[in-house]
């Protein structure tokens, strides 16, 4: 982002809805490409079909019934990204959700803009600590990096395997 665009983080509203699912499967292309990579066709397919209108439904269903939880990133007027949280209230843990930034607009900081409010939000909200997870893969590398470069500075490993029976 240059200085001169204006930047804004605000409550999802109806309208949004539709276009921050073709967002999420934009922005998570990369990431299944490097499932597939790692498991294979035919694992991948087993447990991968149909995986974009699974994501799309998750953003959806959080924008329709947790609203006051689903942010959207505007920059110049146009939506570019969206982010999703949830708060605990017993253990003021605030957990970053679905989040993406439009491919088209990746790199500029935008996401890192976005994790900071919805950890704003967070805050305002009473939360005294905030989670994201991600994965370790190739698919995953800008994501860690975002998260990174806003302090995401704790976390503890973790590996799934899988076999052929």
């Amino acid at each position: 982002m240059s200085e001169h665009n204006e930047i804004l983080f605000r409550p999802v509203e109806p309208a949004d809805v539709e276009l921050i699912c073709e967002i999420a499967v934009k922005a998570w292309q990369p990431i299944f490409a490097s499932y597939r990579r790692l498991l294979g066709d035919e694992l991948f397919e087993a447990l991968h079909t149909g995986w974009e209108a699974r994501k799309a439904d998750q953003v959806r269903q959080a924008a329709l019934h947790r609203s006051d939880c689903v942010y959207v990133t505007e920059v110049d007027g146009e939506v570019v990204g969206f982010s999703t949280f949830h708060l605990d209230e017993k253990t003021r843990l605030g957990t970053l959700g679905n989040n993406a930034v439009d491919p088209k607009c990746q790199a500029r900081g935008v996401g890192s803009f976005q994790h900071e409010q919805a950890m704003e939000r967070m805050r305002q909200r009473g939360m005294r600590f905030a989670k994201v997870t991600t994965g370790l893969d190739e698919g995953h590398a800008p994501a860690r990096r975002s998260y990174e470069k806003v302090g995401f500075d704790r976390s503890t490993p973790d590996v799934t395997y899988y076999r052929h029976l």
